[in-house]
């Protein structure tokens, strides 16, 4: 072998050591940056591994304390894991006990359920399922379910998972709320009176009343706003209280005001506005409540002249009574002094008779004078223009009635208990006692005559009672007895009119009146005062 051979030979052998140097050179680098990626992705592994773990234990928690009912089942229907709800909701606990989602469905919507199913695995999910499901203790319950499919890298259905919310009692109260919606929806409708619901003027619903009193449809209404049914004038009048209304300064007003008909006539009505508003207190609608007052305005506008008649009438009774009183009181003055003086100018030629008749005529001219005398005390006694309230003592006021009314020696009056203090005008508290006692008085027909004064404290009202042992009251004359000219007998002493006017005293005072009697035995007189 030649030199040169020999050198070319050394070469290719460096040339060769040279490039064994750079492969194992590039290995070493090449190793070393696979170590390094290696170490990398053995730390980005162990981070991701404490990041799912994080992760598993954030969704557990959620999983465990969501609210509503979690399921997860295999594509056989069998239940593979529950939450808390879940297990609260159905009863069961899946690690006792296996469980198949067939046993929960209500026998009912089973079919329903069935193709729900079926729907889920081709579409692989569904929501707004709702059913009924049997639970292990709390009965059959209704739910709404929201359910997907879990599949496999080879997107092969592996399991299904759902969130199952118990809607029972939203159900009931929904069904509540729609019942009691029905009933207002009946009341507003066959109410008597006119409804209607605005907003911002514009009318949106009325009921059958105010279709009908307008001569409308509901159709046509629901085109017109509140100012086309109302007089012009009398809408620009309650603009300011709708203003208010809108403002939320207030929430209701009521008002008079006309309405114009679908025939261009009008009535008149009361009308109360109130603004309904939501939780911010914006408005959101108006609502209007229309009573047909023409009729009621009529009636009260005659009310009015009859109550201005009557006024005009009593005047001039009272005025007539008082004329009348005048005019017969001074002829009766006048014959009763003629009387007197042919008694005494002739009482030598009078016989016993005579002497008698002249008697007889002097008596009847004192009860007519009487009567008259009561007369004018009845048609003035409810006249509330002259009261003069004051406090009165009525143990003073009987002491002195005991001085006024002739009262014979064989009768007593007695006062059981101190009697109270009264505010009242004392001209008609007067009038009363002394009537009532000068009728036991009049009416008492035993040798020993007792007549008996008492009272009750009520809360509100006195209760007095004035008790006799005189001839007593039938029955049939309890009522009468108040009546003006009604007397028991013929009594000369009695005109007729005092228990009348005892009567109109208690009215003026809005009291009552009434008695007990036994005719023979005596009588009890009960009357009330208010304090």
């Amino acid at each position: 072998m030649g030199s040169d051979h020999i050198q070319i030979l050394k070469r290719a052998i460096q040339r060769e050591k040279l490039a064994r140097k750079q492969a194992e050179k590039i290995l070493e680098d090449k190793s070393r940056e696979l170590y390094l990626i290696t170490q990398e992705l053995k730390n980005t592994n162990q981070k991701l591994e404490d990041q799912v773990g994080k992760k598993e234990s954030a969704l557990q928690g959620v999983f465990d304390n969501l609210l509503d009912a979690y399921i997860r089942i295999d594509i056989l229907g069998n239940i593979i894991e529950m939450n808390h709800a879940a297990k609260k909701l159905f009863g069961y606990d899946i690690t006792a006990e296996k469980i198949n989602v067939g046993k929960l469905i209500y026998k009912e919507d089973y079919e329903y359920a069935i193709n729900s199913f079926q729907e889920l695995i081709a579409k692989g999910s569904f929501s707004d399922y709702q059913a009924r499901v049997y639970t292990k203790n709390n009965g059959v319950r209704t739910v709404h379910i929201n359910a997907s499919l879990i599949i496999d890298k080879n997107e092969n259905p592996i399991e299904v998972q759902g969130i199952v919310t118990d809607i029972t009692e939203e159900l009931e109260r929904k069904k509540i709320i729609e019942e009691q919606k029905n009933q207002l929806s009946a009341i507003v409708e066959n109410s008597s009176l006119g409804i209607v619901l605005t907003q911002f003027d514009k009318i949106i619903q009325t009921n059958i009343a105010i279709q009908n009193l307008l001569g409308y449809t509901k159709e046509e209404l629901l085109q017109k706003e509140v100012k086309d049914i109302s007089i012009k004038n009398e809408y620009a009048a309650i603009s300011d209280n709708l203003a208010l209304v809108n403002t939320g300064k207030i929430d209701n007003f009521s008002v008079n005001k006309r309405y114009k008909k679908n025939d261009g006539s009008s009535f008149w009505a009361k009308t109360n506005i109130a603004a309904v508003r939501n939780h911010n207190g914006n408005i959101k609608y108006q609502v209007a409540f229309i009573e047909d007052i023409t009729e009621q305005l009529k009636i009260e506008k005659q009310r009015d002249q009859l109550v201005k008649n009557l006024e005009k009438t009593n005047q001039e009774l009272k005025d007539y009574a008082h004329i009348v009183s005048h005019d017969l009181k001074s002829p009766l003055r006048n014959i009763n002094a003629l009387i007197n003086w042919i008694k005494e100018d002739h009482i030598d030629v009078l016989n016993k008779e005579g002497v008698h008749h002249f008697t007889m005529i002097e008596k009847t001219l004192e009860k007519m004078e009487m009567l008259i005398n009561d007369i004018l005390s009845y048609s003035s006694v409810n006249n509330k223009e002259n009261l003069q309230t004051q406090k009165i003592d009525l143990n003073l006021l009987i002491n002195e009635i005991k001085n006024i009314v002739l009262i014979p020696e064989n009768t007593t009056i007695l006062v059981k208990k101190k009697l109270p203090i009264i505010n009242g005008d004392i001209t008609r508290i007067q009038q009363l006692f002394q009537n009532l006692i000068g009728n036991a008085v009049i009416y008492t027909d035993k040798k020993t005559g007792k007549i008996e004064i008492d009272y009750e404290n009520k809360k509100s009202h006195y209760l007095f009672k004035i008790k006799d042992n005189g001839v007593g009251i039938k029955k049939e004359y309890h009522n009468k007895i108040f009546k003006i000219f009604q007397s028991l007998g013929e009594n000369e002493n009695s005109s007729g009119v005092g228990l009348a006017i005892v009567k109109k005293v208690i009215d003026l005072y809005d009291g009552d009146i009434w008695l007990e009697s036994e005719p023979g035995i005596g009588t009890t007189f009960y009357f009330t005062l208010k304090k």
